[in-house]
């Protein structure tokens, strides 16, 4: 048995050809777009200052978890360990800044850890590593990061480490906690890790 075909009208084969040629536009589009840092993207201090509320003339720039293992290596380099949704990070961040242009160290590398905490993954199982001398030792005997903590970094050595802040009590809040005569001696105390920091490093 023959079934007839009714043949498309000319309304259907002006859609059909239209949604092929919009389907090959889209993924022609889809292919060549640039999904990395476009031009009209904020800068890493722009950025830094959105996240955390400092001012936009900072030295920080954004380093991920590979990059920072590099550096731990055989770099050189100051290293903060935060992340935006942690309090105490932001007035750490307002100090060490202060401190680095007073100095005038010109970039402080940032890394925003907490992803890769969670994921506990090779860069930062490798980092985590790197920092066990430094690093407390929780009841399970598990080590981990926490926020804010500084790290100075000289030749993949570890010349300075500070996490004042990282671990506090219950009842402690940042507003609390950092009169200005704590605030003026932890710019004290960063102070001196700068400037072993820039012996014979150029900066």
């Amino acid at each position: 048995m023959n079934v007839k075909k009714t043949p498309m009208s000319l309304f259907q084969k002006i859609f059909y050809i239209c949604s092929f040629i919009f389907l090959i536009g889209a993924f022609i589009y889809l292919g060549t777009k640039d999904y990395g840092i476009k031009e009209d993207d904020l800068s890493d201090a722009e950025n830094f200052t959105q996240e955390f509320g400092i001012t936009s003339d900072n030295v920080f720039t954004y380093k991920t978890g590979r990059d920072v293992l590099e550096i731990m290596n055989t770099g050189t380099a100051v290293i903060f360990f935060a992340f935006p949704e942690n309090d105490w990070s932001h007035t750490y961040a307002s100090l060490l800044n202060e401190v680095a242009i007073y100095y005038g160290v010109d970039e402080i590398d940032y890394y925003n850890f907490y992803t890769d905490r969670g994921l506990n993954n090779n860069y930062y199982e490798n980092i985590v590593k790197q920092l066990t001398a430094y690093l407390p030792i929780v009841d399970t005997g598990a080590q981990n990061i926490y926020a804010p903590t500084v790290v100075f970094v000289k030749d993949g050595e570890i010349i300075a480490y500070d996490d004042e802040t990282s671990i506090v009590g219950g009842n402690d809040t940042v507003d609390n906690y950092w009169t200005t005569e704590k605030k003026e001696a932890k710019k004290v105390e960063l102070g001196v890790y700068f400037k072993k920091y820039l012996e014979d490093t150029d900066e």
